[in-house]
């Protein structure tokens, strides 16, 4: 069963923990970086993707690149790919792989089995050689120093080091404990026999391999504390702490120097020469650094980390400091709010990293991090983190495009505060204007409630006019506040009047949705008090309130419509009619928290989202459910595009936002069987338009293998699927609406098989295939040569054909120049027209039609007819046309088949825009030879009668609308 929403892509994977893989290609350098399930390639010169791998069953462990090789540790496997393509899978280990190297043709694998196993290429089944370390010897990294030919040297957990020739299998040297902790990371160093050791404790060694000294110690390399603790030398050791995972050093320059990072998401960088601290970039990435890179002979380094984002940083001050160049980066954590801007190319997405978005459906360089003021300078000046500046996690949001370019034009809420904050898109900034609560005498001018000073209460939802000149605030006490976008002052406030004539807030409790109709004439709010209020948008009084009967946790608004959906606690949604005050629509099903609910732009759809994992599609004029879409993982936030053609959805523990295309949209809408049954439907992954790609299972398209079954989970933050099979859920609607709809087939030819025997039916073909057949004779007119084709100087190479019923040419290669010669000297064999002239040469189109005409089924003939170009069925008719009646028997008989196929699809309604083009071309060549044989007379008069009847039936249905709108027409007259 095809699911009603496919996976289409997954947006705002950049990185994830595992160390990126680097190699330069001729002048362009490119990093291979891990998102979870998959891995992708950028171009380090402008950080824009380059290629995208296949989704994998496990998460990456490890990468290595060689040439168009890439090679990824999946669990216990390195699966080899050439470019985007798998070729083959290295087996041999039992336990989990740490750390991939690739050294020319040969590829080196360490695993925590305690095994470094050595692979050639293209050999998968058995390693070149293996080598079991020693017992007490637990390995966490390797590196291949310069110069040491088949050598690596390996760290450990304990903190030892080893020197292993890889090839003879044997251990040259152990190293000296260098401190306490473990060996997180080693790289080589531009200097010869030194590398770089980063330590568990934090320290940054540099150890010279061959006399087995420390040549220096960095303590608190990782850049854990205050600016005092990161200055310390390597003679005085400060207190410090974390890890310190990754070492870089730079080549060229005048001052030698090492970066290094570790759980901090600090940078500290280390001039060699004088041993001592030459610069600190804080708040370099917001989790833990897993990969540093110096561009050879260039100030640059690259960093990765697990904050989900990739950057370059450039060494080009006077006092040496790094500068941010470019970057990429996504959600560092789950977002949670999700809204379609403008016309659905862009999305604006809000999470618990404290960050406001703007990604790019189209562009992936185009998606950024709205700026949220100069809060680096001012954490530098104050000396806090970064992060601790940023503006609390976003609750709430609504956007409008009219005036984009004037003001600002997105207003959010934020958890916890009392004030609502403008932004301007178009900047991608900060508004100039906060949305406070007015103060105690502007409370009393506008009528403010009079129940203490409840006013610094937070907000917990926003709304925007369709205009975009109103922003509107509710808080957690119940009062809503109107704003002006432009200038930012507060315009009023809705209140209720109770007893006494005493002003109470708009509800008595929290407010969870606001929303304003298309001409400000109404403004509709709802909160925890489970009550439904409808408000005069400019008098700011109370025309109508309706209980739900429980508490609303969140609700949409269709502007055109006036319709309302409210999420209830108590799992059932409602949708009332705002101009009538009226609940018309009541739908029962989910078995957890409602987390979000959209309307579809035709207001024809109502889509709702819950912690039970299912994005259920309800039928609003049906008042029925359409499909239950189950993508196996809590959904937290969805929304729908205003062209209906994509579904973005954000889940728990996921840091992406996954698109999903509508099936009726870009695929066959008989695909599409409606049922309260759960669809499984598995996450998207990064590539457009897969989910996992050539399982052992066999290949996979769309979240479904081909034998129909669904495939595992394949989002890139999750390894497994905790979601199992949902039973069929209970969906109640308005009295009178049944759930149970008859399923759309295809008949044997291809087409959607009718609804109703006597609806008409449409081809689902492209609009261009049937009407080409149509203006078919313009086409050729427009596309004819204007001058004459010209002679080659050289005549071609023509190569020797077989003999073929269906038209194609048959290259012979086996044909020898002798026998070529023999059948020059033979005259009877050499003429091509001797040699088919006792084969039957008809096409396949002439074959199906016979095949259909004995039968009586012409479904084959009919499959063949759909799938034939324009220009190829006018090449068919144009072929059966008759010279001579007496000698063209066959043609004859075929035109009377095409008469009775075209009766016959007429009859069953289908394929009815296509099969009326067929007719007219058919009429067009063969006219005049259907008008003298009096056989194909009486089959064009059969034909002529059931077109009648089906175009008098249509007739019959638009007359009514013909007759209202004429009537209309005439009273505008």
């Amino acid at each position: 069963m095809q699911a009603l929403f496919q996976p289409f892509r997954a947006l705002g994977y950049i990185s994830d923990d595992v160390p990126f893989a680097v190699q330069r290609r001729g002048k362009e350098t490119f990093v291979t970086v891990s998102v979870g399930k998959a891995w992708q390639v950028y171009s380090c010169s402008k950080l824009g993707v380059r290629l995208v791998g296949p989704q994998f069953e496990h998460n990456v462990k490890a990468l290595a690149c060689c040439g168009d090789l890439t090679f990824a540790a999946v669990k216990n496997d390195i699966i080899v790919c050439q470019r985007v393509h798998r070729i083959g899978t290295y087996s041999g280990h039992t336990g989990s792989i740490i750390q991939l190297l690739t050294l020319g043709d040969i590829l080196l694998s360490l695993g925590s089995d305690r095994k470094l196993l050595v692979w050639a290429d293209g050999i998968y089944d058995t390693p070149k050689v293996t080598l079991d370390l020693p017992e007490g010897f637990t390995p966490t990294c390797m590196a291949h120093p310069d110069t040491y030919l088949n050598k690596v040297v390996i760290g450990s957990q304990e903190g030892k080091l080893q020197l292993w020739n890889f090839l003879s299998g044997k251990m040259l040297y152990e190293f000296s404990r260098l401190g306490e902790g473990a060996v997180k990371c080693i790289t080589p160093s531009p200097a010869l026999d030194v590398v770089g050791v980063g330590m568990s404790a934090g320290q940054a060694v540099l150890l010279n391999l061959k006399f087995n000294e420390v040549v220096a110690k960095f303590v608190n390399a990782a850049g854990v504390g205050s600016g005092d603790q990161l200055r310390a030398s390597a003679t005085k050791p400060k207190p410090g702490g974390g890890a310190c995972t990754c070492i870089a050093f730079r080549t060229g320059g005048n001052v030698p120097l090492m970066a290094a990072g570790g759980g901090a998401g600090v940078i500290t960088v280390w001039n060699l020469d004088e041993r001592r601290l030459h610069t600190i970039v804080k708040d370099a990435h917001d989790g833990s650094l897993t990969s540093l890179y110096f561009f050879p002979g260039e100030p640059l380094l690259m960093s990765a980390a697990a904050d989900n984002s990739l950057k370059h940083w450039l060494f080009d001050s006077a006092d040496g400091t790094a500068r941010l160049l470019r970057f990429r980066s996504g959600h560092s954590a789950p977002p949670s709010c999700l809204k379609f801007y403008g016309t659905g190319n862009k999305l604006l997405s809000a999470g618990q990293d404290r960050a406001f978005r703007v990604f790019s459906v189209i562009q992936d360089q185009q998606s950024r991090e709205v700026s949220q003021g100069h809060i680096a300078h001012k954490a530098k000046r104050m000396r806090l983190a970064h992060q601790d500046l940023k503006l609390p996690r976003v609750v709430g949001m609504d956007a409008c495009q009219v005036r984009e370019k004037d003001w600002c034009n997105v207003i959010t809420a934020h958890q916890g505060d009392a004030a609502a904050y403008t932004w301007r898109l178009q900047n991608f900034t900060l508004g100039e204007h906060v949305l406070k609560p007015p103060t105690s005498k502007k409370r009393k001018a506008d009528n403010y409630p009079d129940e203490g000073d409840q006013a610094a209460a937070p907000v917990t939802a926003v709304g925007m006019s369709q205009c975009g000149n109103y922003g509107l605030v509710g808080r957690a006490n119940g009062t809503v506040d109107r704003y002006n976008m432009q200038s930012g002052l507060h315009r009023g406030s809705y209140n209720r009047v109770g007893e006494a004539k005493r002003r109470a807030a708009a509800h008595d409790s929290s407010v969870t949705g606001l929303a304003a109709d298309a001409c400000n004439k109404v403004l509709v709010t709802t909160g925890l008090d489970g009550r439904l209020c409808m408000w005069d948008f400019k008098q700011q009084r109370l025309q109508g309130e309706v209980a739900v009967g429980s508490a609303v946790a969140c609700m949409a608004h269709h502007p055109a419509t006036s319709l309302v959906a409210l999420a209830a606690d108590d799992l059932i949604l409602r949708m009332y009619d705002v101009e009538a005050m009226r609940m018309v629509r009541r739908f029962k099903g989910h078995k957890d928290r409602v987390t979000g609910v959209v309307i579809s732009q035709d207001a024809r759809w109502l889509l709702s989202s819950s912690m039970d994992g299912t994005v259920r599609v309800w039928d609003i004029p049906a008042a029925c459910c359409l499909q239950v879409v189950k993508l196996g993982s809590p959904v937290t936030g969805v929304q729908l595009s205003p062209s209906q053609d994509l579904l973005a959805t954000c889940h728990v523990k996921r840091r992406g936002i996954y698109l999903w295309y509508n099936h009726l949209m870009f695929g066959s809408g008989a695909d599409i069987q409606p049922s309260i049954r759960p669809v499984n439907a598995s996450l998207p992954s990064i590539a457009t338009g897969h989910t996992e790609s050539d399982l052992s299972n066999g290949r996979h398209m769309n979240g479904v293998t081909l034998n129909g079954s669904p495939m595992s989970g394949s989002d890139p933050d999750s390894d497994s699927d905790e979601f199992g099979e949902e039973p069929a859920a209970e969906v109640n609607g308005s009295p009178g609406a049944d759930c149970s709809m008859e399923h759309r087939h295809k008949q044997a030819s291809g087409a959607p098989q009718p609804l109703e025997p006597e609806l008409v039916t449409l081809s689902l073909l492209p609009r261009s295939q049937w009407q080409s057949l149509v203006h078919l004779d313009a086409i050729k007119a427009r596309s004819k040569p204007v001058q004459p084709p010209t002679k080659p100087a050289n005549a071609p190479f023509f190569l020797p054909t077989v003999a073929g019923v269906h038209g194609d040419a048959l290259f012979d290669p086996t044909a020898s120049q002798d026998q070529a010669e023999n059948q020059t000297d033979n005259p009877s064999t050499s003429s091509r027209i001797n040699r088919i002239a006792g084969q039957d040469s008809s096409s396949r189109f002439v074959e199906l039609l016979r095949s259909g005409d004995e039968s009586g089924d012409f479904s084959e003939f009919v499959t063949l007819l759909r799938r034939m170009s324009p220009t190829s069925i006018d090449q068919e008719l144009r072929a059966l046309e008759v010279l001579d009646t007496e000698s063209s028997v066959d043609e004859l008989a075929a035109l009377g088949c095409l008469l009775i196929v075209v009766k016959s699809e007429l009859e069953s309604n289908s394929n009815f825009e296509f099969i009326q083009a067929f007719l007219k071309l058919l009429l067009q060549i063969h006219g005049d030879t259907i008008m003298q044989q009096s056989d194909l007379q009486h089959k064009a008069q059969d034909v002529q009668q059931v077109l009648a009847k089906g175009w008098s039936r249509i007739d019959q249905l638009l007359q009514s609308a013909r007759c209202m709108l004429g009537f209309f027409g005439n009273l505008q007259t």
